[in-house]
């Protein structure tokens, strides 16, 4: 779901090089000056992807003028493209503590500490840049993924809609309002919003696997499947489009169509255990209660922790007469977490 921005390439600045031929030895320049040079050869080697050399650039602007903001700065975006994640937050802090005006650092700093998996501090600092700089889309929406990560779906709708307010056209920050909808229990807004990030980018296709569930929950069943089959013609490669039609076709009262996708899954993926578990289920609605159990056994040779498995396998068992291997499955279930798997077991006289 989760589409994150990263510009560090594009904020790199620097004055143009000089076209003439420069005669004068660096050694001999000012501190100023040659940190200066040494910084816009910097800045060329890393629109050139040369790293490394640009890495070393800066080393020397900063010997030559340790007070250089832009020079941590870019330094601390080069060893963000290097994966040096602990040095980059060390050379935004230098950054910042000399020029704590500037967003760019605090986003960056952002950046490399969720790189590193701090979350709490890199949301502090998205929320730094939106306070020097509201209109940026890409601070609302960053933070807005953050929060969306740890559950605070309220925050995160807020933070994804300022940041469709800053840039309508951010697709992807329509896209996860939806989601941060759909968590809310708001699928009609959760639709629209969908459709809007389909409209922005058509090429979006999660949107229309979230816009399927969308829709399945406002049971409309025909649209999901029109988005279901949407998504597959461009990605018929994908196992989880089959599932997600499947359980739409399922819930439609479609059993033979949702069986004939979930073997398209399992063909693309046979160790899928939800697969395995829904076709299952399926099997039962279409009365074929040998295949449910075989196909639920597999779901829990993949996941022995699966409990709806071992309930959809109890039910096939009742129904093949083998009422100890269902009284098994359904406490089994139980153990896992199903209450109903407790209540199964005593209404088929499992404890007599």
């Amino acid at each position: 779901m989760k589409q994150y921005l990263f510009l560090f390439g594009c904020m790199l600045t620097g004055s143009a090089a000089q076209a003439q031929t420069d005669t004068v030895r660096a050694s001999t320049l000012p501190p100023a000056q040659l940190a200066e040079k040494y910084y816009n050869s910097g800045v060329a080697k890393f629109n050139d992807k040369s790293y490394n050399a640009a890495l070393q650039d800066f080393d020397r602007a900063l010997a030559a003028k340790p007070d250089f903001a832009r020079a941590y700065y870019n330094r601390a975006a080069t060893r963000y493209e290097l994966k040096q994640y602990a040095p980059a937050v060390q050379d935004y802090n230098e950054a910042i503590r000399l020029d704590p005006s500037t967003f760019t650092a605090w986003y960056g700093r952002a950046q490399a500490r969720q790189a590193q998996g701090q979350a709490a501090e890199a949301e502090q600092d998205y929320g730094k840049v939106t306070e020097l700089k509201p209109d940026y889309a890409a601070a609302w929406y960053d933070r807005g993924a953050l929060r969306f990560e740890k559950g605070d779906y309220q925050a995160a709708l807020q933070d994804f809609t300022q940041a469709t307010k800053v840039d309508a056209k951010y697709a992807y920050a329509w896209h996860d309002r939806a989601s941060a909808e759909r968590q809310l229990g708001q699928p009609e807004a959760a639709v629209r919003d969908y459709t809007e990030a389909l409209r922005l980018n058509p090429d979006l296709h999660v949107a229309l696997l979230n816009r399927a569930a969308a829709k399945r929950r406002l049971k409309d069943y025909k649209g999901a499947l029109e988005d279901y089959s949407d998504y597959l013609r461009r990605r018929s490669d994908d196992p989880v489009g089959y599932l997600g039609r499947a359980g739409a076709r399922y819930e439609a009262g479609e059993y033979q169509a949702a069986v004939d996708d979930l073997t398209q899954a399992l063909k693309l993926r046979p160790d899928y255990a939800l697969a395995l578990n829904n076709r299952a289920a399926a099997y039962q609605q279409l009365k074929n209660y040998k295949a449910a159990e075989a196909d639920a056994s597999a779901a829990i040779n993949q996941n022995p922790q699966y409990a709806e498995a071992y309930l959809n396998r109890g039910h096939a068992r009742e129904m093949l007469r083998n009422v100890p291997g269902a009284c098994a499955d359904w406490r089994k279930a139980a153990e896992l977490g199903i209450t109903a798997g407790t209540a199964y077991a005593a209404n088929s006289g499992c404890e007599q």
